[in-house]
Protein backbone atom coordinates (compact mmCIF):
# COMPACT_ATOMS: atom_id res chain seq x y z
CA UNK A 1 0.00 0.00 0.00
CA UNK A 2 2.90 2.41 0.45
CA UNK A 3 3.47 2.09 -3.59
CA UNK A 4 -0.40 3.45 -3.85
CA UNK A 5 0.26 6.03 -1.06
CA UNK A 6 3.33 7.36 -3.00
CA UNK A 7 0.91 7.14 -6.38
CA UNK A 8 -1.58 9.40 -4.71
CA UNK A 9 0.39 12.17 -3.71
CA UNK A 10 2.51 12.22 -7.17
CA UNK A 11 -0.54 12.38 -8.64
CA UNK A 12 -2.27 15.34 -6.94
CA UNK A 13 1.08 17.08 -7.39
CA UNK A 14 1.58 16.72 -11.19
CA UNK A 15 -1.96 16.89 -11.97
CA UNK A 16 -1.85 20.22 -9.98
CA UNK A 17 0.57 21.13 -11.61
CA UNK A 18 -0.67 20.60 -14.90
CA UNK A 19 -3.88 22.75 -13.99
CA UNK A 20 -2.15 25.59 -12.61
CA UNK A 21 0.09 25.76 -15.68
CA UNK A 22 -2.84 25.95 -18.21
CA UNK A 23 -4.72 27.95 -15.77
CA UNK A 24 -1.80 31.11 -15.28
CA UNK A 25 -0.55 30.96 -19.03
CA UNK A 26 -3.98 30.41 -20.83
CA UNK A 27 -3.22 27.05 -22.88
CA UNK A 28 -0.42 28.16 -24.90
CA UNK A 29 1.29 25.81 -27.30
CA UNK A 30 4.77 25.89 -25.48
CA UNK A 31 2.71 25.23 -21.89
CA UNK A 32 0.87 21.98 -23.92
CA UNK A 33 4.16 20.82 -24.68
CA UNK A 34 5.69 20.48 -21.30
CA UNK A 35 2.35 19.38 -20.08
CA UNK A 36 2.00 16.67 -22.52
CA UNK A 37 5.53 15.71 -21.35
CA UNK A 38 4.62 15.37 -17.97
CA UNK A 39 1.55 13.53 -18.33
CA UNK A 40 3.68 10.96 -20.78
CA UNK A 41 5.93 10.97 -17.77
CA UNK A 42 3.10 10.50 -15.26
CA UNK A 43 1.99 7.27 -17.67
CA UNK A 44 4.96 5.67 -18.18
CA UNK A 45 5.53 5.72 -14.19
CA UNK A 46 2.14 4.46 -13.04
CA UNK A 47 2.25 1.54 -15.47
CA UNK A 48 5.58 0.77 -14.21
CA UNK A 49 4.37 0.81 -11.02
CA UNK A 50 1.04 -1.28 -12.13
CA UNK A 51 3.39 -4.13 -13.00
CA UNK A 52 5.05 -3.91 -10.34
CA UNK A 53 2.15 -4.39 -7.87
CA UNK A 54 0.64 -7.04 -10.54
CA UNK A 55 3.15 -9.30 -10.75
CA UNK A 56 3.16 -12.44 -8.27
CA UNK A 57 5.18 -12.67 -5.33
CA UNK A 58 5.79 -16.03 -3.62
CA UNK A 59 8.10 -15.50 -1.49
CA UNK A 60 6.87 -12.23 0.04
CA UNK A 61 4.14 -11.91 2.72
CA UNK A 62 1.76 -9.43 1.34
CA UNK A 63 -1.79 -9.49 0.99
CA UNK A 64 -3.21 -9.98 -2.21
CA UNK A 65 -6.11 -7.34 -1.84
CA UNK A 66 -3.72 -4.90 -0.79
CA UNK A 67 -1.54 -5.77 -4.53
CA UNK A 68 -4.85 -5.59 -6.34
CA UNK A 69 -6.11 -2.47 -5.20
CA UNK A 70 -2.33 -0.38 -5.85
CA UNK A 71 -2.31 -2.09 -9.05
CA UNK A 72 -6.05 -1.04 -10.15
CA UNK A 73 -5.55 2.64 -8.52
CA UNK A 74 -2.18 3.02 -11.01
CA UNK A 75 -4.50 1.55 -14.15
CA UNK A 76 -7.15 4.40 -13.26
CA UNK A 77 -4.15 6.57 -12.82
CA UNK A 78 -3.13 5.75 -16.70
CA UNK A 79 -6.48 6.03 -18.00
CA UNK A 80 -6.80 9.50 -16.63
CA UNK A 81 -3.14 10.58 -18.00
CA UNK A 82 -4.04 9.59 -21.59
CA UNK A 83 -7.66 11.30 -21.09
CA UNK A 84 -5.54 14.81 -20.07
CA UNK A 85 -3.53 13.76 -22.80
CA UNK A 86 -6.65 14.16 -25.10
CA UNK A 87 -8.36 17.02 -23.75
CA UNK A 88 -4.91 18.75 -23.94
CA UNK A 89 -4.72 18.81 -27.77
CA UNK A 90 -8.81 18.94 -28.43
CA UNK A 91 -9.67 22.00 -26.29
Amino acid sequence: MAIAAADILGAILAFGGIIVMLAVFNANIFIKIIDFILLIGVMLITARLAMFSLRPRYATRTNKISQIAAGIYCICLVVAAVYCIVQLFIS
